[in-house]
């Protein structure tokens, strides 16, 4: 017979308890670090307790991976001669200049494509599918939409070294760095070989092809050298400004330093030795930019124009460059060589 519910207190086991009270003590007691003020503020508790990459300063980790590529340029090969002759004397110049002939070839294919197109149409009759076959066989330019999946990269692409904005000054500043006082203009790599002398943009493509006095740079002056460097062309002057030298009359010194690297742009290229005016050389000029020490960044901010007069310059500023001394020269961007702009020169006198 049914005598009805029986309502009795759960048991509950000993070690449960346990674990449960040890979880809130501990939530608690996690709590109370960052709740508790021991002389600071709870700000001060989170940030004593924030991981070591995350209370970094970005100035600090500028100086990390300073110090990162440092060793891995000390890793890397050498950049070798064929290397430098590729960039100088690449066969990839005479594809560029074909653009203008593909682009009249691609039209070319559209009507041919047109009429095939127009066969296929009319698929009862057996003669124009004979040819339609017959076309598409022994037509070669059908073949050229794949061609130009797999172009080849553009191997001037990517080949000048650019700076990054410096986020705080080096601790090193002064024994370690040197400064380039940057005009205003486009950047570019210039190459001479072949009897003429070309300038690259950033992207690799063409600006103008011309003659000038640079070994190699002209008819006039055919020779087996070839010449890279690293210039800011300002169009107005027609001018082009070399703040570095990778390759000199077959020479390639990628792998040098800083120091070394300079010491070379202010004695191959030697004041008004490339800007004669004559049948090599009747627009383009070349002048060599000149490094500063660092320990002359007061007066340099203070009056920049100034310093660049006393240089025996007239161009407009556009910001300033500083180079670590001990960079080897290498395309892209590197924390070795850091910019700041001509609006927040200022700004390292504070």
């Amino acid at each position: 017979m049914f005598k009805g519910f029986t309502f009795e207190t759960p048991k509950h086991n000993e070690n449960e308890k346990t674990d449960e009270s040890n979880k809130v003590s501990e939530l608690t007691f996690q709590f109370s670090r960052i709740s508790a003020n021991e002389g600071g503020t709870r700000l001060e508790s989170f940030q004593a307790h924030r991981s070591p990459l995350a209370s970094r300063s970005r100035s600090e980790t500028q100086e990390k991976r300073r110090l990162e590529a440092l060793e891995l340029q000390k890793k890397q090969r050498s950049i070798t001669i064929s290397k430098a002759r590729q960039l100088a004397l690449g066969t990839p110049t005479e594809e560029e200049e074909e653009e203008g002939e593909e682009d009249e070839e691609e039209e070319e294919e559209e009507v041919e494509e047109e009429r095939v197109e127009r066969l296929k149409r009319n698929r009862d009759i057996d003669d124009e599918m004979e040819e339609v076959s017959k076309i598409i066989k022994t037509n070669p330019k059908n073949k050229k939409k794949y061609k130009k999946k797999n172009k080849k990269k553009n191997i001037y692409a990517n080949q000048i070294m650019y700076a990054e904005n410096l986020e705080g000054i080096p601790d090193d500043f002064i024994d370690n760095w040197v400064m380039m006082i940057c005009p205003k203009g486009k950047r570019c790599m210039v190459t001479s070989g072949s009897g003429e002398t070309i300038a690259r943009s950033r992207a690799g493509n063409i600006i103008g092809r011309f003659q000038s006095m640079i070994p190699n740079g002209s008819s006039a002056n055919r020779t087996s050298d070839f010449c890279i460097m690293d210039c800011v062309y300002d169009a107005t002057h027609w001018t082009f400004y070399v703040l570095d030298i990778m390759c000199w009359r077959g020479y390639p010194i990628f792998d040098c330093d800083t120091n070394f690297r300079h010491f070379w742009l202010q004695t191959k290229i030697e004041p008004s030795e490339l800007d004669r005016p004559n049948n090599e050389n009747r627009f383009y000029q070349f002048k060599a930019l000149k490094p500063v020490f660092t320990n002359e960044t007061g007066v340099v901010a203070k009056d920049p124009e100034g310093y660049v007069a006393q240089q025996g310059f007239n161009y407009e500023i556009d910001g300033l460059l500083f180079y670590h001394r001990q960079t080897n020269y290498r395309g892209g961007s590197t924390p070795l060589v850091c910019w700041v702009a001509r609006t927040d020169v200022d700004k390292l006198l504070s």
